[in-house]
Parts: structure tokens; sequence; C-alpha cells
């Protein structure tokens, strides 16, 4: 899975080259209207859980959690027809650092970079990036910081899969869902933790995810799995045109 989802044309932010440079930001989330799927880390499942299922796609090292944001490949549920993201739902990390990204070169250096594809960049209104002596202004520090701490979860997170793959807790899974309009969809291809397994570990080696952080997002993901009803909800909705006025199962 690419991490630069959402992303058209990745540049290097250069103090002199950029030095006028400003952000207007985006009034809604149009940006991300066409993706129906963003990465998450780890620290993110506990807000997330309450909204999206978090599920593992990928294999081997390139497994990654994401939050599942639409049934269909490309269309987004949960923004609304204005484009704003659906109200008093958590908005992932991986969407509110854009249009700014860290891209990491062949020497594993970390450099910032932005999307030079967003209609937002401008010289003359927004949040400007550097100041007159050329310095970094206090919003670019801020969205930096962010970056950096994001990049850093991502790292943990990506330790948190590796532990789950030792202890051969991902398993492949398929859902099925059911509503009682009659229709129904197979949700399949992605990975989850099988409980079975997880309640059958060892008392020391369940300490050990709790001391390191990771049993809370492992209970954090199994709970979000019923978030897959209520999305297969909205697509019915969707899809018949209709008010809600149905129940989603999942078996």
């Amino acid at each position: 899975m690419t991490t630069l989802l959402l992303y058209k044309d990745i540049k290097a932010l250069n103090r002199e080259q950029h030095r006028a440079l400003k952000l207007k930001q985006a009034d809604n989330c149009d940006f991300a209207a066409e993706t129906h799927l963003v990465p998450l880390a780890g620290l993110e499942f506990f807000q997330a859980s309450r909204h999206y299922p978090i599920l593992f796609i990928g294999s081997g090292a390139q497994t990654a959690p994401i939050a599942l944001l639409g049934l269909k490949e490309g269309h987004n549920a949960f923004l609304e027809d204005s484009r704003q993201w659906r109200a008093n739902n958590y908005v992932p990390a991986f969407v509110r650092r854009y249009p700014f990204v860290l891209a990491q070169d062949e020497a594993d250096k970390l450099t910032v970079c932005f999307d030079a594809a967003f209609a937002g960049w401008n010289q003359d209104e927004g949040r400007e990036l550097f100041v007159e002596d050329g310095g970094n202004s206090e919003f670019l520090d801020e969205m930096i910081q962010f970056l950096q701490n994001f990049s850093a979860e991502m790292e943990r997170t990506r330790a948190f899969v590796e532990k789950l793959h030792e202890l051969e807790l991902l398993q492949p899974r398929t859902f099925k869902l059911t509503h009682s309009s009659g229709e129904s969809f197979v949700l399949s291809d992605f990975l989850a933790v099988d409980e079975e397994k997880f309640l059958a570990l060892a008392d020391d080696v369940v300490v050990e995810l709790h001391r390191s952080g990771f049993l809370g997002w492992i209970y954090a993901h199994l709970i979000s799995l019923g978030n897959a009803n209520a999305l297969f909800e909205s697509h019915v909705q969707e899809k018949l045109g209709q008010p809600r006025d149905g129940e989603a199962t999942r078996h």
C-alpha cells in the first residue's frame, strides 16, 4: 500500500524557491474524496475505533493497519455532500497532515515535502511558511513537529505489526454483511487478530504486550470491527437512496 495516497505532485520544500509561498487551507476535505482507506498509526486506534473498522492489509513486512472509509474503491463514505468530514468523527492524522508529507531519501534523511497540486498554494493569502529573514514560520514549525510525531508513531506501529506476526495473531478474515433490505456485501482480503489465538497467549506475553502499549491497541482493533456494520448501513443508504431504516449484521 502506498503511503502517498491523496498526493499528486510531491515536491521538496525549498527555503529559497518557496520563500513567498502561502497556504490557504482547504474549506473541506475534497482532496480525500476518492480514497476508501488511509493508513493509521497505533496511537490513533482508540479514537478511530469509535468510527471506523481498523483492518490490516498487505503481507509480511508490508503489512499495515488502515482505517476503512468506504466499501467501494475510490469512495470515501465519511464525507458529506459538502465534502466536509462527517461531524463528530475522528479525522485520521494521515488526512490532517495534508498537503504536507515527510519523504525519506536513499540516505534515510527525512525531507519536508508538499503536494504542489493542492489548489490552496499561492503567494497572496493564507498561512506563510517562511518569515522575512527566511526562517520557518510558527505555522511551519508546528506542521514539521506534527509530521515528525506522525512518522515516529508509524515506526512504533511497524514494531506493533512485527510483534503480531511474531505471535502469529494476524489471520485472513472475511465478513459477510447482510441488511434487512436484502442487500449483502462480502468484505475480504484483509487481516485481523485471531481472537482465539489472542486469548490463548501465555500470561507473560500478555504482560509484555501491556507494558509495550500494544495490548490496548489490539483490543481497540477488535472492538472496531463492529463498525463494519455501520459502514455497510451507510453504503446501503447511499445505494438505495433511502434514509436509514434498516440494520446491518455481520457474520
